[in-house]
């Protein structure tokens, strides 16, 4: 298994949770359509990708990122290029030529229909969620349910918001649940969306959560201590330098929020001091100077400030100073009563809720469980946060 700290781990590379994979894979086969509800780094994209390379028996996968898309239309051209084009459905002779079929009848205007792509004119530009429902009713899948996989979805609700107003977003979220109770078509594919922001969030800042409500949940939760553990065995088998039982145990105690990019992060740092030291066995001192490096990488975590600045005025104002409160006190807590008067301060008694709600849905925050503390989710988070936006 090898370090990946950029993109989504997949192959060898990818650190299975057998748990997690038959949990999801339980509720696709109760025609669940799903959100993947974590915050960012948790490791969602990866496991969307692991079914795309892995699908069950009676299973065509299909994996759609949008977080570029700004448009509904745009949107649906993504999805039903992705069914056009998808690996698994080409390899079915059957299914591959229902799909030359539908393109030549369909659209009419493709460039090209070959057996390794289908490629669109240029010029003619179509209502492609009405020819995402032709394709549905029309296409022969030999016995197989087509599982669409949307990452980056609820990025998408908020660029549309951003461009075009709540009412297009809202609209993208409607067309979405009508396609999910279309009956005439809804039993040959669902739906799984994720993303690193939540989709419950948005849904709910601009009064729709009754468009996500039929969706399944499914919450990918951090690495037990023990996946920890295995996780951070199965990157040693990979490297020149040992860890033993206790270095890792202290690694493990310093991240406390274990998600796979941490860990992955802080063995990469401890790499790098191996190779600058000639060292081959790893101890805690080594893992504290990793640490500490982990916090100079601002290009791994300065998107979790760029986020926020989708608030403006005085919610930013909010956000930003609950955060840094939390940040730099000595005790790296802020009580529900600082958070009030806060929101009182910056004229938000009616809204504050909802944005304490979206820091804790997006993983920046959690409470204790009488909900009277709020702390970073993550203490390399805090620190970072602390350096680096706070001073």
């Amino acid at each position: 298994m090898k370090i990946i700290t950029g993109q989504a781990a997949r192959g060898k590379n990818f650190f299975k949770r057998p748990v997690l994979i038959n949990k999801l894979w339980r509720k696709i086969d109760s025609d669940s359509s799903i959100i993947i509800s974590a915050p960012r780094r948790v490791g969602k994209t990866s496991l969307m990708r692991y079914l795309e390379d892995n699908p069950k028996d009676k299973y065509y996968v299909v994996y759609v990122i949008t977080e570029s898309v700004h448009n509904e239309n745009k949107y649906y051209k993504e999805i039903v290029k992705a069914i056009l084009n998808c690996d698994s459905i080409r390899k079915r002779d059957k299914v591959i030529n229902s799909i030359k079929d539908l393109a030549k009848n369909i659209f009419k205007s493709v460039e090209e229909v070959g057996i390794d792509s289908v490629k669109f004119s240029k010029i003619t530009e179509f209502d492609y969620y009405e020819k995402f429902i032709e394709i549905m009713r029309s296409i022969d899948l030999d016995g197989h349910k087509l599982i669409i996989m949307i990452d980056e979805f609820a990025q998408t609700i908020e660029n549309i918001q951003q461009k075009e107003g709540a009412a297009a977003a809202v609209q993208l979220l409607q067309s979405n649940r009508a396609l999910r109770q279309n009956s005439d078509i809804n039993s040959k594919f669902q739906f799984i969306y994720t993303g690193s922001i939540s989709l419950e969030g948005i849904a709910r800042r601009m009064d729709a959560s009754k468009f996500i409500n039929d969706l399944d949940i499914l919450k990918v939760t951090p690495l037990s201590e023990e996946e920890g553990k295995n996780l951070v065995n199965e990157l040693l088998k990979g490297l020149y330098f040992t860890m033993d039982e206790d270095t890792i145990d202290h690694m493990l105690y310093e991240i406390k929020w274990l998600i796979p990019f941490y860990i992955q992060l802080a063995m990469d740092k401890i790499l790098d001091i191996c190779d600058e030291e000639n060292l081959n066995a790893i101890y805690n001192n080594s893992v504290d100077i990793a640490i500490k490096r982990m916090i100079e990488e601002n290009n791994k975590f300065s998107s979790w400030h760029e986020r926020l600045k989708v608030y403006k005025n005085n919610d930013y104002k909010f956000i930003i100073e609950v955060l840094n409160i939390i940040s730099i006190t000595e005790a790296k807590v802020i009580t529900y009563n600082e958070i009030y008067d806060l929101a009182v301060a910056y004229d938000l008694e009616q809204t504050y809720k909802e944005l304490l709600n979206t820091l804790i849905d997006d993983g920046y925050i959690n409470n204790d469980e009488e909900g009277k503390l709020y702390t970073f989710t993550s203490p390399i988070l805090r620190m970072w946060w602390c350096k680096k936006i706070a001073n």
